[in-house]
């Protein structure tokens, strides 16, 4: 089957400025393409970007009207923001991913600059039977007549990606919220790729606190759904039961106080993006119960039928997902549906001296402009010495609650004795460092022995 897609023109396929949506031009694109070249098309495939376009649905009838044999499908793709080039890519990459078994041939007249050039992308990158057309008008031609062009593109020897980023020049200078640090960049950078890639879910890897579902609404937000609804799911603090019926919703009736019809979070989430978090901690039940919906693509609410989705699943956990399916604890199947595209982030420790000295700098300007705090706070080079020695099990949310913590109670320079009601343990307890790993356990003996010296060395097996 050979398929023509192209966008509504606004501006062009009426005749706006005298007759509003009420004349259609005959030397618009549209009209002009059916009236000279539509005649080996099985279908014409006409976009929209808005919802429920009166303008779409009138230039179909005269199409039709004009042209009784040729068949033309009316299809919404809602886009936000008509320059977004990355939501416009992935939408018409969705698109035409779903229609790979055809010859499509994409009609570049009409649309936006972005949306010229997302079909510029898409046809070099997708490696689908896609054409790129143009009409030349009558008024450009020698014949005058309009002409049909083929736009042919060729790749040169550089390397090419056709991964897209943008940047608001001014609006991001100065925010300190999030710090993007060099250890975790190149993640940030697969995951602006995984963005631009509407189909792909993910699993996000790392330990607790470092920074999971920050990265997850990252990937969200530089993705074609930013403006669709971002929910996120702690599925280890729920029962199965209470997780099933959250997730899928249930119908009136279902089971013992389901007094109304009750959408799930999959169902809210449509037309955006769902974060299921602690994924590693759902049970044999859910991971099967999951896994049909990602394969169905549909959710059956609890008594209902089922519901077809349009949602993008990220998950994520601290748990070794490869390890616990060799045991025999989760599925490889649905193992292998939510990592289509893998990311881990490291642990603090594992970024270094020099980012966590420069992730402490940072939580002390933010915490301060958060607390409206005047002056920053001020510590002493033995507490900045234990806080650098700090194995920070707890990662960014550790250090985050510490130096929060910091900033409540202290008065003055901070000490090392002041670290100790500010951290769960004293930083130090977890350092590297054999002195400092022998000096804490002493304490703790002699802690346990009441402060009793001769059965403290006796314990340790020391003079």
């Amino acid at each position: 089957m050979r398929i023509l897609i192209s966008w509504l023109a606004f501006n062009n396929d009426f005749d706006a400025e005298k007759h509003g949506i009420d004349k259609v031009k005959e030397d618009g694109p549209s009209f002009s393409f059916h009236k000279h070249f539509f005649g080996n098309y099985d279908k014409h495939i006409l976009l929209s970007n808005q919802r429920d376009d009166p303008r779409q649905q009138f230039l179909i009838n005269k199409l039709k009207h004009s042209f009784p044999g040729h068949a033309v499908e009316p299809m919404e793709l809602p886009i936000t923001d008509p320059i977004d080039l990355v939501e416009i890519k992935a939408k018409v990459e969705t698109l035409l991913l779903a229609h790979k078994e055809h010859d499509l041939d994409l009609y570049i007249s009409p649309g936006t600059p972005a949306m010229q050039t997302a079909w510029y992308l898409c046809h070099f990158t997708l490696g689908l039977n896609t054409r790129l057309l143009q009409v030349r008008t009558a008024r450009f031609t020698r014949s005058k007549v309009p002409e049909l062009v083929e736009v042919e593109l060729s790749a040169s020897p550089a390397p090419m990606s056709a991964i897209l980023a943008e940047h608001a020049v001014g609006l991001s200078e100065g925010r300190e919220d999030y710090k993007i640090t060099p250890a975790i960049q190149p993640v940030y950078s697969k995951a602006d790729k995984v963005a631009a890639t509407d189909q792909v879910s993910v699993l996000i890897l790392g330990d607790t606190g470092t920074g999971k579902e920050h990265l997850a609404r990252h990937i969200h937000q530089r993705s074609a759904r930013g403006s669709g609804p971002y929910i996120t799911v702690n599925c280890s603090a729920m029962s199965d039961q209470l997780l099933e019926s959250r997730l899928f919703g249930y119908r009136k009736g279902a089971f013992t106080g389901a007094d109304k019809d009750t959408k799930g979070l999959f169902e809210e989430a449509s037309s955006g993006t769902i974060f299921l978090d602690e994924i590693g901690d759902i049970s044999p039940y859910m991971q099967q119960a999951l896994l049909r919906v990602l394969q169905s693509k549909e959710v059956q609410p609890i008594g209902g039928k089922a519901v077809k989705l349009n949602v993008r699943v990220l998950a994520a956990t601290h748990m070794d997902l490869p390890k616990l399916c060799r045991e025999g604890r989760f599925r490889w199947d649905l193992y292998y549906r939510l990592a289509v595209a893998e990311l881990r982030l490291p642990s603090l420790l594992d970024r270094g001296p020099a980012e966590i000295r420069s992730m402490l700098v940072h939580f002390m300007n933010s915490v301060r402009r958060e607390l409206s705090r005047p002056d920053m706070l001020q510590l002493t080079k033995d507490a900045r010495e234990a806080l650098l020695k700090h194995t920070w099990p707890g990662n960014l949310r550790e250090m985050e609650n510490v130096i929060r913590r910091l900033y409540v109670f202290a008065e003055g320079p901070i000490t090392v004795e002041d670290l100790h009601w500010a951290a769960s343990e004293q930083p130090g307890s977890s350092s590297l460092r054999l002195e400092d790993v022998e000096r804490q356990h002493i304490q703790r003996v002699l802690k346990l022995k009441q402060g009793n010296q001769r059965q403290t060395a006796l314990a340790l097996g020391i003079a």
